[in-house]
C-alpha cells in the first residue's frame, strides 16, 4: 500500500513588513506578478486529513481562508517575533469546531513572549468571550505529528535562539543568521529545504542570497526554496539569476506554492503506525509526564495499580535504542494514550544472555542510564528494570505472564517484535503470547522489523558497524551518533608533553569503535552543549603502549581544570591507527587530523554570519 505523502503549502514567503510594503513605490512592491505579493512567513503541512501550521502570523486568518484550512491539529512556533505569533488569537474557531485544546510546540523563550503578549489566554481569569485553548509543549527533541517524526532544529536569529523544523526528508528554516554545528547533522539527506534568504545586502539577523547558496552547497538538498524574502528580490528575475549561476534546483518560494514530499518507511515505523492520529504528544514543559524507574513489578504496582492504573507494556533489552526499538517504544506510548494506561517498558539488568550464557554475551552498545534517558525522551512514564537472575529465568512462559504482567503490571496491552521470546529456555513465542492474551484479557501487538535502506535494523548489525569503525552508518541505524560515556582519568602525560593534550576516557559501554581516529563531539560534565573534538581509540603504538585507550583532543576550548566525566559522540572515521617513527611525525599527522576535522565542521557551518547585536526585526 503506498504511503501518504506529506503535502507542503507555503502560506507566506515575505518579511515582517510583507510585500508590497506599505508606502513603498519600488518595482517589486508595484509588480503585477502575483508571486511578488508576499504575506508574512508561514507553512502548512498536511497528511492523512490532518494539518500542522508553522507560525501564526498577523496574516494567519487570510492565509487559512485562502488555503481552505478547515482543520488544525497542532501549531509549531519558530520564535516569538510579532510577524510569527500575532495571529495566535485566530485559532479560536478550530478550538470551537474541534472541541479540543490545540498542542503548541516551541522553545521556552517563545512561550515567555506568547504568555506576555496574549496574557488573557494564560491568566486563568473568567472571561465573557472565547479565548484560544492550547497546551504549550517545550520541544527539545523529536515529536510525532501527522504520523511521522518532527525534529526541532536549533538556530540563531542574531543573538536569539529560534527553531527550524525537519519533517521526514524536508526542512523549514526561516528567520536565522547562523546554524550551530550540532544542528547541521539534523539536516543531512534532504529532498526539500525551505530557508531564509532575505536579500543580497547583509543583515545581522538573516541570511543573504549568497549565504543561503553556500549553505545549500554544504547540505546538498535535491531542491531548495528561499523564503522570508524582502522587496529587494523580484521573483522571476531572481529565479533567472539563480539558474544562470548554476543553481537550477534553487528558486524563490511564493505564497500558495504547493509540493509533496515522500515519507520513508523508517519515518512511519518510527512514528509507530501509518494511520492518522491526534497530534497531542507532549515533549518537555509542564505537560511532560513524570518518568519513574522501578526494580520490581511489585514496586510498579504499589505506585500505579493501587490507584487503579493499568499498563501498556513493551518488553526487551533495548540495547542501543535503535530505530527498530524506537518504533516499538513510540507505539507503546501511543497505544497507552488510546487506552488511558501507563506506557511502561520492562527490561533487564544484566542482560539475560550475560547470566545464562556469559561466554556468548555481546558487548553492550549502551548503558542502562542511556536507555532510561531514551525511554524518558520518547514519552514512556515508567521503566521496570528487573534484575535478571537464575530464579527469574526458571519461570515458565505462563508463570512469567501471570505473575509479572497480569498480576503486578496489570497490562491492557503488550507490544513486541516478531522474534520476541520469553520464559524458561525461551519457550514462549508470539503465538503463545497471543493465546495467553486471549485467556487473560490483554491485547497483543506484534510489530514488524524496521528496514533502513534495505537492511533490517538490529543491535547485532549496529555492533558490527561500530566494531568495524563505520560509526557514520551506525549513527543512521541508531538515529543519532553512537556515544561513549564515562569518567576521565589521568593519562601518562605523553600527549601533553610531545603532541597534543587529551582527555582519557574509561568507557562504561562494553563496545568500543574499531581502532582508529575519529571526528567526534564531546560533552563535559553533563553540559548542554558539545565541543568539536578528535578521538583516538588504540594502543598508542608510537609510544609502545600496552593498553587500549580512548583519548580525546578538544578543538575549540582550553580547560582550566580536568572535568570529571564526559560523553564522546562519534560522527566519522578519519583513519586507521598506525605507528609513527617518533613524536614529530605523529604530531604532524595529528595536526592534519585536526585540520580535516575542522574542515568537516566548517563545511557544515560555512559562511556563518558574523553575530551582531539585534537592532531590527527583519
Amino acid at each position: 500500500m503506498p504511503r501518504t505523502p506529506l503535502k507542503i503549502t507555503v502560506l507566506g514567503s515575505g518579511t515582517s513588513m510583507g510585500v508590497p510594503t506599505l508606502g513603498c513605490p519600488c518595482r517589486v512592491c508595484s509588480s503585477a506578478d502575483p508571486r511578488d505579493k508576499r504575506l508574512r512567513p508561514s507553512l502548512l503541512l498536511s497528511r492523512n486529513s490532518q494539518s500542522v501550521v508553522i507560525d501564526t502570523t498577523p496574516d494567519f486568518r487570510q492565509q487559512a481562508l485562502r488555503a481552505g484550512l478547515d482543520r488544525l491539529d497542532a501549531i509549531l512556533l519558530t520564535h516569538g517575533h510579532a510577524d510569527h505569533i500575532l495571529g495566535f488569537d485566530d485559532i479560536r474557531p478550530y478550538n470551537i469546531r474541534q472541541r479540543v485544546a490545540l498542542p503548541v510546540y516551541g522553545n521556552e523563550e517563545t512561550f515567555q513572549i506568547l504568555r506576555r503578549v496574549f496574557a488573557y489566554v494564560f491568566d486563568d481569569k473568567p472571561t465573557l468571550s472565547t479565548v484560544p485553548s492550547v497546551n504549550l509543549n517545550v520541544i527539545d527533541r523529536e515529536v510525532e505529528l501527522l504520523g511521522m517524526p518532527f525534529v526541532p532544529v536549533p538556530l540563531l536569529h542574531g543573538d536569539m535562539n529560534v527553531l527550524g523544523f525537519r519533517f521526514g526528508r524536508a526542512a523549514y528554516l526561516t528567520d536565522f543568521s547562523s546554524i550551530p554545528d550540532s544542528s547541521m547533522a539534523l539536516l543531512e539527506g534532504l529532498d526539500e529545504l525551505i530557508l531564509d534568504a532575505l536579500r543580497d545586502i547583509p543583515h545581522p539577523m538573516h541570511q543573504t542570497v549568497d549565504q543561503a547558496l553556500a549553505l545549500i552547497e554544504g547540505l546538498k538538498p535535491r531542491r531548495a526554496w528561499f523564503t522570508h524574502i524582502a522587496h529587494d528580490l523580484a521573483h522571476a528575475e531572481t529565479n533567472e539569476r539563480l539558474e544562470k549561476l548554476g543553481y537550477p534546483h534553487v528558486q524563490l518560494a511564493f505564497d500558495g506554492l504547493q509540493f509533496e514530499v515522500q515519507v520513508d518507511a523508517a519515518d512511519e515505523a518510527a512514528s509507530g503506525r501509518e494511520e492518522p492520529r491526534e497530534a497531542s504528544v507532549s515533549v518537555g514543559g509542564t505537560n511532560t509526564p513524570r518518568f519513574s524507574t522501578f526494580t520490581s513489578s511489585e514496586a510498579w504496582a504499589s505506585r500505579f495499580a493501587s490507584f487503579g492504573h493499568r499498563s501498556v507494556l513493551t518488553i526487551g533489552s533495548f540495547d542501543g535504542i535503535h530505530l527498530g526499538h524506537q518504533a516499538v517504544l513510540r507505539s507503546t506510548v501511543e497505544r497507552a494514550r488510546a487506552l488511558k494506561a501507563v506506557p511502561t517498558v520492562l527490561t533487564f539488568d544484566p542482560s539475560p544472555r550475560k547470566v545464562l550464557r556469559p561466554e556468548t554475551a555481546p558487548p553492550q552498545l549502551s548503558t542502562m542510564e542511556q536507555r532510561l534517558d531514551c525511554f524518558r525522551a520518547i514519552g514512556l512514564e515508567a521503566a521496570v528494570v528487573l534484575p535478571f537472575t537464575l530464579e527469574l529465568s526458571r519461570l515458565s512462559p505462563e508463570e512469567f505472564v501471570l505473575q509479572i504482567l497480569v498480576r503486578n503490571l496489570r497490562i491492557k496491552a503488550v507490544l513486541v517484535g516478531e522474534d520476541f521470546r520469553f520464559g524458561h529456555r525461551q519457550t514462549g513465542d508470539v503465538k503463545l503470547l497471543r493465546e495467553l492474551g486471549a485467556e487473560h484479557g490483554f491485547e497483543v501487538g506484534v510489530l514488524p522489523p524496521v528496514v533502513y535502506r534495505g537492511e533490517v535494523v538490529s543491535s547485532t548489525l549496529i555492533r558490527g558497524e561500530v566494531a568495524n569503525g563505520d560509526v557514520s552508518h551506525a549513527a543512521r541505524l541508531l538515529g543519532r551518533p553512537f556515544a561513549l560515556t564515562g569518567e576521565i582519568i589521568t593519562g601518562t602525560g605523553t600527549g601533553r608533553r610531545f603532541t597534543f593534550p587529551t582527555l582519557n576516557l574509561v568507557a562504561e559501554q562494553g563496545l568500543l569503535p574499531g581502532r582508529g581516529v575519529y571526528i567526534t563531539r564531546t560533552c563535559l560534565n553533563l553540559e548542554g552543549h558539545s565541543h568539536r573534538s578528535v578521538t583516538n581509540i588504540g594502543m598508542r603504538p608510537t609510544f609502545d603502549g600496552s593498553a587500549l585507550s580512548v583519548e580525546t583532543h578538544l578543538l575549540d576550548v582550553q580547560l582550566p581544570a580536568t572535568p570529571k566525566d564526559m560523553e564522546v559522540r562519534f560522527w566519522k572515521r578519519l583513519r586507521d591507527e598506525k605507528k609513527f617513527s617518533g613524536p614529530e611525525e605523529l604530531c604532524a599527522q595529528i595536526a592534519r587530523d585536526i585540520a580535516r576535522a575542522n574542515k568537516f565542521f566548517s563545511r557544515l557551518r560555512r559562511f556563518r554570519s558574523i553575530r551582531q547585536p539585534a537592532t531590527a526585526r527583519g
